[in-house]
């Protein structure tokens, strides 16, 4: 329904209200503009939805008077958004929900990033019900900012690999992966080995939409032979991976040179093995370092920020998905050091680039309030590179279920798809495309369904 204050209301008129002949209600969203990153474009634009659990099967799609002809339009319940443009449920491909309760915080670049590491492993949550608690928040907030599915890093607390953050998202709902994060350098690696078996197997694979994966942290701090445990484990029982690749310099100093911050880590920590220098210390770039893993299965890199064109090649023939997380990137100054990320490049090359957040201690403030949202990635990318608005929708939509091995088709509102979930915001007056708008604006993501 339309407002007296000219705002948006997400109540349907109840009047209205039906249902379809077998019991399913059914939806029509009357809004300012239906779009999607695939090619959905219609301004006004309705979209006529048969809930069918948590997603909807879309009856039909298009102007208002082209979805005025389908049979159930005349008995739908019907929600009136001329203010607003409605779009598929974003995707985050790359999140750690268990550092929810650590909230935004200050990063101090004269430190590097070492110290940043440090605090966050020293104030993450180790009891699991504390675990749980921080993971569901993370799913509150991100459902708050529009988000159908995640790629959640489920942390490895002590440098154990747990279950609690699956377990949660498939309590709330939450589709998506829970990668179950490891470390493992040099030879003593057996009992963590034995360890994520045993939790793949007490996970069952998945429950509730959400599934588990898994997730070698990085090259610095993942052996070479422990990444190819995890790739073949991988391509045998059809388990997600990810992993953090190419963040940092100090990441690119201790693969190319054996040497630097991260290493001190290590050997402060008691966990440096001097085997690793059979793989590390060669000269070679992140992603060359990881190339033969790479082609063993496919993964989902996180970050890229580190990218030279041999970088790119090796990602596009490899199938390597990229979850870029814009915000994060310049949070750590990522370009000062590294260069402008090359997410256009690796775009061009064939690399499917999704969108992430990363965790809420590199986001501003009032992400703790307004919720942990891709868009706000969208409109950061939108506005410092002038990125095309539909490409930028595209890769928080249609690349994070890519990423995430997803159906793509629940994130193309097309007649006969059944979308994992659909989103309003609205936009003020001006010039532009309703989607231009939207990246212009700063309007919050109203969830339509599945309820948060």
């Amino acid at each position: 329904m339309y407002r007296p204050d000219g705002r948006d209301s997400m109540k349907a008129n109840s009047k209205n209200c039906a249902t379809d002949r077998q019991g399913s209600p059914v939806e029509r969203f009357d809004a300012l503009a239906v779009v999607d990153g695939a090619g959905a474009d219609w301004a006004p634009g309705s979209v006529l939805v048969e809930r069918r659990g948590r997603g909807g099967l879309v009856l039909a799609v298009g102007t208002p008077a082209e979805v005025d002809r389908h049979p159930a339009a005349a008995v739908a319940q019907r929600v009136e958004l001329p203010r607003s443009v409605v779009m598929p449920g974003l995707v985050n491909a790359h999140t750690h929900l268990d550092l929810t309760h650590l909230g935004p915080r200050e990063f101090r670049p004269e430190g590097g990033f070492v110290p940043w590491v440090d605090m966050v492993r020293t104030g993450r949550h180790e009891g699991e019900d504390e675990i749980r608690a921080s993971v569901r928040r993370g799913i509150e907030l991100s459902r708050l900012g529009g988000t159908v599915a995640v790629g959640d890093i489920a942390g490895a607390p002590r440098g154990r690999a747990s279950l609690e953050p699956f377990r949660e998202m498939a309590a709330a709902g939450m589709v998506g992966v829970s990668y179950l994060e490891f470390f493992g350098i040099g030879g003593r690696t057996e009992a963590m080995r034995e360890r994520l078996e045993a939790l793949l197997v007490e996970a069952g694979g998945g429950s509730g939409g959400a599934r588990v994966g898994l997730q070698p942290h990085a090259p610095n701090t993942v052996s070479i032979p422990m990444y190819e445990w995890a790739a073949r484990l991988a391509a045998q029982q059809g388990l997600p991976l990810a992993t953090h690749l190419a963040e940092t310099v100090e990441e690119r100093e201790f693969v190319a040179h054996g040497t630097g911050p991260q290493r001190e880590m290590l050997e402060r920590l008691g966990v440096w093995d001097n085997a690793v220098l059979e793989h590390i210390g060669r000269g070679r770039h992140p992603v060359e370092h990881l190339a033969g893993v790479l082609g063993m299965a496919r993964f989902v890199a996180a970050h890229v920020n580190d990218a030279d064109d041999a970088a790119i090649e090796t990602l596009a023939r490899t199938g390597t998905v990229v979850a870029y997380c814009p915000r994060a990137s310049a949070y750590f100054g990522a370009e000062r050091h590294l260069g402008p990320h090359r997410y256009r490049e690796m775009l061009a090359a064939g690399v499917a680039v999704a969108l992430g957040t990363d965790s809420i201690v590199n986001l501003p403030r009032e992400s703790a309030e307004v919720g942990i949202s891709v868009l706000d990635e969208m409109r950061y990318l939108h506005r410092r590179d002038g990125t095309e608005a539909r490409l930028l929708l595209r890769m928080g939509t249609v690349h994070g279920a890519i990423a995430l091995g997803l159906d793509p088709v629940a994130f193309k509102i097309e007649t006969g798809n059944t979308l994992g979930g659909v989103i309003a915001v609205e936009v003020a007056g001006g010039d532009g495309r309703p989607l231009e708008r939207v990246l212009h604006g700063e309007s919050r993501p109203v969830l339509l369904f599945p309820e948060k």
